[in-house]
């Protein structure tokens, strides 16, 4: 399921979305969300409502299949489309109940996004609500592979499991590993991390991948996360999207909207707890992805 409103925000993150199927022989499912919060009461139009909604239906539709045509065209893959009405994020989060769904990509804006330094409103609300990990790509990255991956570790986080997830999406190439081991301070225990961290680092070493750790003492972990990014030269950033805020629901934590609003990089985003459903992306599985 690639999610595309057809702003020029979508381009590059469908670009990657068709290298990922490419690499996992996965299908791509192709979405647009027409919006119908935004029509005014009939009452005060001088146009039905439902002329209206047929016209921008048939628009919609009309661009969505020429972009379902040009993509097996030119590139061969399976590809579905679907065209449901409603809210964006609502939607692209509903079709994760009804479609197998392992990764959902999206840019960093849309057509409602700013074109500051903040995320766009429909990828913040699919990072808060989606079960699924979440691949955000920055305008004009035009990044289709990625080889050097910056894996940053804080307390408290399930370490491994993403880790497997990151290996098994980006299998099929050399990888460079940087793992950004970020405390508070010296004395700070990595507590029950420490064992899957000694885990991750065997496992890659066992894998041929290569890896490095680096312990940080910082008090602004997402500014240390960005810096180690440039000096790396990552290509990509894979971070625990944390719920850090007491109303947990309503918001979502400091470093992950501020790791995102400022990478230039593409950045994968987890929930606290991992919470993926099904296991990581195999070759042959339908990879769902979404580019809003």
């Amino acid at each position: 399921m690639v999610a595309t409103d057809f702003s020029p925000s979508c381009k590059d993150a469908i670009d990657t979305a068709i290298a990922l199927c490419k690499k996992h022989q996965a299908a791509l499912h192709l979405m647009h969300v027409v919006e119908n919060r935004y029509l005014l009461p009939e009452d005060k139009l001088e146009v039905p409502v439902p002329a209206i909604r047929n016209e921008i239906d048939q628009a919609s539709r009309s661009q969505l299949y020429n972009l379902y045509e040009l993509i097996v065209r030119n590139h061969h893959i399976s590809v579905q489309i679907h065209m449901p009405t409603g809210i964006p994020f609502d939607e692209i989060c509903r079709a994760e109940t009804e479609i197998p769904i392992d990764l959902i990509v999206m840019g960093k804006h849309g057509l409602s996004g700013s074109r500051d330094s903040f995320i766009g409103t429909t990828t913040y609300n699919v990072v808060k609500n989606s079960t699924r990990p979440v691949l955000i790509i920055p305008d004009g990255s035009g990044t289709t592979d990625f080889k050097r991956v910056l894996f940053p570790v804080r307390s408290g986080q399930r370490i491994f499991a993403k880790y497997e997830l990151v290996n098994a999406l980006l299998k099929g190439g050399p990888l460079v590993f940087q793992v950004a081991v970020c405390r508070a301070d010296e004395k700070e225990s990595p507590g029950s991390y420490g064992h899957e961290l000694g885990k991750m680092i065997n496992s890659m070493i066992g894998k041929g991948i290569s890896c490095s750790k680096e312990i940080y003492i910082c008090s602004d972990f997402a500014a240390k996360v960005l810096e180690v990014s440039n000096s790396f030269s990552a290509d990509l950033i894979a971070i625990n999207a944390s719920l850090d805020y007491k109303w947990s629901q309503f918001f979502l934590g400091p470093f992950t909207q501020h790791v995102v609003n400022q990478a230039r990089v593409p950045v994968l985003c987890f929930r606290s707890a991992v919470d993926i459903a099904g296991s990581p992306v195999e070759k042959n599985t339908k990879m769902s992805t979404a580019g809003l």
